[in-house]
């Protein structure tokens, strides 16, 4: 009926009650529900229903059920209206609408969740049923109706298990469709959920149209009834509005006769109408009450299912109900790999299977039939993706027939160009951007626009403004190509149960022992990073030295060392082993150990120093972790005994954090066949995987009691970090190798092997880059340790002075291509450090010789140098304007965008303000390296530890003004 007739017939409906039964928008449809099958049944109807599923991939224009989605939840909103209003008024609900009521919530985020579950275009991929009546639709939301219908909406899952087993007995389901039924699932339970309750706030409203008319029964006629029923049936709410009807009717002839009073002169008319509609009103009151009920219970079961859904293991339920995972489960490589490692795999059998026309089954079967040929379970060979997309691949596209392939073949030859270009393209795009930009300039804004001044000093301004121009230029092509390109995560393996005895690593602080507080502090840490990784199978130990000294002992060296013994002691007393297992012939090492050397004379401090300082304890503990080597440590017992065959080392500094399970983490990505080092012939250099693993660093929030400006301005984005997994790191991602910057996991035999006695002695003071250059560094920019910044300037300025000079006593080697082959890519790393530590010095000259008139004018020349300091901090801080979401809190989002904003801005101020010390300071390291280097062959390993730096540094005014005298 009309909104306008009912109106009429009905002048106080509410307009809530009118929209829910306009019969313009047909019949309430059914619910998802028919009868409830057991496992046999189910089985039988999941074969059956495989039989009769035609599927083809989707159309362009193929239906969505995206469109349904939406209008599903406007539906479910207006019941919901509808119901919270009528319960609100004091009217009884039924036990559905109070599911309803009380859990909408949930049914809100579900709309969310499907979003991100199943975006269109991963839907546009899944092959769609060409039958009615879900043609068009995709084939696994027809295989979740019919689970939902057969359970009547509930969940279980050892249910859906034996269904989808039967199902594929039949017809194979790709493995994008087993991934997308969670979603679909939610889809279906979605609808399921718009009906019910539209059928709920549709019978509630026919019920109270029913009271309206018994209410007002001398007004209506039997046509008016007539009218108002036949506009109830086409909204199929008909029986429940003449229910209601005899209800009241019944109840009015009951009070009639129990007062003894007249039955008016519509009654005989209305019971007649009444009989006519509904010869057995009884019947029509139970089947009524068992609707009800089967309603109540359809949406208990929806409600529970969506949060059962959330909770429940997909990958699990995938990797046992997938054909296609079941068959990979058989390859031991596969089925040892972490989860990520295994999509990547599954992903690649996909595209393969597109390209080939084959079922990814069939694709598998030909992956496998490669993998059974490796020679070892740990061989190269043994690896999935060695075939899929490593030197094995052209023997897989040959087994697949797809040789022949042109599109294929491009596609792979593309690749290969572009892993031999990636570098000169990146070079030339720096080089051409900086001249572009300096020629821009000139031509722009010159200081002499005559060009009368001398051609040398022109020159001069153009070879000055290269330092600032490439600064900025190399800031804002890494800022784009790391917020461009897609990170490539090593594989790894998931070490489910452990890190296991043949992978057993040691992690180790280098530090100096220089006082109790210290040595307190050390053991504290050392402690921490146990109970946050608390394996079976690894050590922790320290890694120490004493302080520099004019003699080889002092009088405090023996108590310290006594003291860092008693701790260490007292650490493995409270943090005993577990009992030694039946198969173990040893007794296990002690999970703490102390690793302490005496001095040695350097010729280059003329003192008595650790030999070589960090990077000499580090290639001492190498060497004796070798088989048969001997031990360069102090013997202490058991509290310096190392367990061993220990194959991996985890070096951190004394400030550095190791969370939670990172320690298995980064041991799952070093024992992945494809990452395990390959020497050369002669064994010197690395050819294939990584000697080295670098986790990235994050900075933590700071204690209230240390903020400073300066660490937030320059700090970068501090705490919890929900960018961990999708970060890049350019050198990583464009030409597979990282940069170590001191932290990480190192791999024992390959940095025995390539660097034993390789670098020379007394000269290498910033080995980390060097080191990591030789032997293959790569940065696993998805496993993070935590490390404090610099909270003072002061501290911040002393590092650069330190690694400025670490830097350029890398000169020689950069020199000696004959002696140290390095790989264009590092040599590079090299030169931009140098290239970086004279941007300072010369943005300083650019602006003086701006001021004398020559080059850029002084405010060009200001905005170069200014953008050199922030081009890259203000293009993130701009970027972060573009909200990724639009479910987010505005205001807070933007209010956070501008602070960044402001940080970048203020940071290159700083910087500005500071151009003159740090000029100073840069050009005083080169020259220290430069002459020591070549003049007095003096204190070339002089460094000041971070730790030293902090706590030396003072931030009160007089403590400033001091330090600050001379300057």
């Amino acid at each position: 009926m009309p909104q306008p007739e009912l109106l009429r017939l009905l002048p106080m409906a509410q307009a809530a009650l009118r929209d829910i039964l306009d019969d313009s928008r047909g019949p309430v449809e059914p619910p998802i529900r028919s009868e409830i099958f057991g496992r046999e049944r189910f089985a039988q109807h999941g074969r059956s229903l495989g039989e009769t599923h035609r599927a083809a991939h989707a159309a362009s224009r193929a239906a969505t059920f995206f469109p349904r989605l939406r209008s599903n939840i406007g539906a479910l909103r207006e019941a919901h209206r509808y119901i919270g209003a009528q319960a609100a008024t004091g009217y009884d609900v039924s036990p559905a609408a109070e599911w309803l009521l009380d859990n909408f919530h949930l049914i809100e985020a579900q709309l969310e969740e499907i979003s991100k579950g199943l975006p269109h275009r991963y839907f546009r991929a899944l092959p769609v049923l060409l039958d009615d009546p879900l043609a068009g639709l995709p084939r696994v939301y027809g295989v979740a109706w019919a689970f939902v219908a057969h359970t009547d909406g509930a969940f279980d899952e050892d249910l859906l298990l034996n269904y989808l087993g039967a199902y594929q007995e039949v017809r194979e389901l790709n493995l994008s469709e087993m991934w997308a039924l969670p979603t679909t699932l939610r889809v279906v339970l979605i609808e399921n959920l718009r009906r019910l309750a539209e059928r709920v706030a549709s019978n509630k409203a026919a019920r109270e149209v029913a009271n309206l008319c018994c209410d007002r029964l001398d007004t209506l006629s039997v046509d008016d009834l007539d009218r108002l029923l036949d506009a109830m049936n086409r909204r199929g709410v008909g029986r429940v509005f003449l229910a209601q009807m005899g209800l009241r009717l019944h109840d009015r002839a009951l009070s009639a006769r129990a007062a003894r009073s007249p039955v008016t002169d519509a009654q005989p008319g209305l019971d007649a109408w009444l009989r006519g509609a509904l010869p057995d009103l009884a019947a029509m009151q139970v089947q009524e009450t068992a609707d009800q009920t089967a309603d109540n219970l359809s949406v208990s079961n929806a409600v529970t299912s969506l949060r059962a859904l959330g909770d429940a293991d997909w990958p699990d339920i995938v990797a046992r109900s997938s054909v296609l995972m079941r068959l990979m489960l058989t390859s031991p490589m596969f089925a040892a790999e972490h989860g990520a490692t295994r999509d990547q795999t599954l992903h690649g059998i996909e595209v393969l299977a597109r390209r080939c026309g084959r079922g990814e089954v069939s694709v598998a079967q030909s992956l496998l039939a490669l993998i059974a040929t490796a020679p070892g379970p740990d061989s190269a060979a043994a690896v999935p993706g060695h075939w899929l997309r490593g030197a094995g691949r052209p023997a897989l596209l040959s087994a697949l027939g797809l040789t022949r392939n042109l599109a294929l073949r491009a596609a792979t030859a593309g690749r290969s160009a572009a892993r031999r270009l990636a570098l000169p393209a990146y070079l030339g795009s720096l080089l051409l951007g900086s001249l572009g930009l300096v020629a821009w300039l000139l031509l722009r804004d010159p200081a002499d626009p005559a060009g009368a001044g001398p051609l040398w000093l022109t020159l001069a301004g153009a070879l000055l403004m290269m330092f600032p121009a490439s600064e900025a230029v190399v800031a804002v092509m890494n800022r784009l190509i790391s917020e461009s390109a897609r990170p490539e995560h090593l594989p790894r393996l998931a070490l489910a149960s452990g890190i296991p005895a043949e992978h057993r690593v040691i992690v180790v602080v280098p530090a100096m022992l220089t006082d109790a507080v210290s040595i307190t502090h050390l053991v504290h840490r050392l402690q921490l990073h146990s109970l946050a990784n608390p394996e079976r199978h690894a050590q922790f130990a320290l890694l120490t030295d004493w302080a520099d000294a004019d003699a080889p002992l002092a009088a405090s060296d023996a108590p310290l060392l006594a003291l860092a013994k008693a701790q260490i002691d007292a650490l493995n007393e409270r943090h005993a082993p577990a009992p030694q297992a039946a198969n173990e012939s040893e007794a296990p090492a002690p999970r703490f150990i102390l690793l302490h050397r005496g001095r040695s004379w350097s010729e280059t401090e003329q003192r008595w120093i650790g030999w070589e300082r960090k990077r000499g304890k580090l290639e001492q503990l190498v060497d004796a972790l070798a088989p048969g080597a001997a031990f360069p440590f102090f013997d202490l017992g058991e509290s310096s005994r190392v367990a061993p065959q220990t194959p991996y080392i985890v070096t951190l500094d004394s400030d550095t954090q190791l969370p939670p399970g990172r320690l298995r983490e980064l041991v799952g990505v070093a024992a992945h066949p494809h990452n395990q080092p390959r020497l050369s012939a002669d064994g010197r250099s690395v050819v294939g995987g990584y000697t080295i693993l670098q986790p990235r660093i994050v900075t933590p929030l700071p204690a209230p009691k240390d903020f400073t400006l300066f660490h937030w301005l320059f700090a970068g984005q501090s705490g919890i970090d929900p960018y961990s997994a999708a970060s890049s790191e350019v050198y990583q991602d464009l030409f597979g190798e990282g940069t170590f910057s001191g932290k990480g996991l190192l791999h024992v035999r390959a940095m025995q092997v390539v660097l034993a006695g390789r670098l020379p002695q007394d000269q290498v003071l910033s080995h980390d880059l060097l080191e990591g250059s030789i032997v293959r560094c790569a940065t696993v920019s998805d496993i993070t340790l935590i490390e404090e910044a610099p909270f003072h300037a002061d501290v911040a300025a002393s590092r650069v002075h330190r690694w400025t000079r670490g830097d350029w006593q890398l000169l020689p080697f950069m020199l000696q291509r004959s002696k140290y082959p390095l790989r264009g890519i590092n040599r590079w790393k090299m030169f931009d450090n140098l290239r970086r530590s004279l941007v300072a010095p010369m943005s300083l000259a650019l602006l003086l010789l701006a001021l004398t008139g020559h080059g850029l004018s002084p405010w060009a020349a200001l905005a170069l140098v200014l953008a050199a300091f922030s081009a890259g901090p203000l293009l993130g801080a701009v970027a972060g304007f573009s909200p990724s979401r639009d479910d987010i809190a505005k205001r807070h989002f933007y209010r956070q965008a501008a602070s960044d904003l402001a940080r970048a801005l203020c940071g290159a101020l700083f910087q500005l303000a500071q151009l003159l010390q740090q000029a100073a300071l840069s050009l005083d390291a080169i020259a220290r390296a430069l002459y020591r280097m070549g003049f007095s062959r003096r204190h070339l390993l002089q460094w000041t530890t971070a730790a030293a730096a902090q706590a030396a540094a003072r931030s009160d005014l007089a403590s400033v003004l001091r330090r600050h005298r001379a300057e």
